[in-house]
């Protein structure tokens, strides 16, 4: 199969990695990691998909940060006008680096794993 960029990951990572033997790229559980088009660009590449428990959003650091970003921008605020929460949105962005002790705490191990 050609190699492009329709599957959700660039191809442009074993580029950049071409001393790697093995690339490993940790995913949630979404579709479109496990398309067709997705197992067909893996039988000859280097990348190899792995794949987090359903439900774990503990165990995704893309998760724990937009629940950080709710919380700086969203929790227990008000904004009167649409222009007033994008202008929050923009700050807590352009301010990024005022958070970064809070920010640590996303990178924290200690989470609890639910049994079902």
């Amino acid at each position: 199969m050609t190699k492009n960029k329709s599957v959700p990951f660039s191809p442009s990572i074993e580029q950049a990695y071409l001393r790697a033997p093995r690339i490993t790229v940790i995913c949630d559980n979404a579709r479109y990691y496990r398309c067709k088009r997705v197992r067909a660009y893996q039988e000859d590449s280097r990348i190899e998909l792995i794949f987090l428990p359903s439900n774990s959003l503990s165990l995704n650091l893309v998760e724990r940060f937009w629940e950080f970003f709710k919380r700086q921008v969203l929790y227990n605020r008000y904004y009167e006008a649409f222009d007033a929460f994008r202008a929050a949105c923009k700050d807590f962005f352009a301010n990024f680096d005022s958070y970064a002790s809070k920010r640590r705490t996303l990178l924290t191990e200690n989470f609890q794993i639910g049994r079902s």
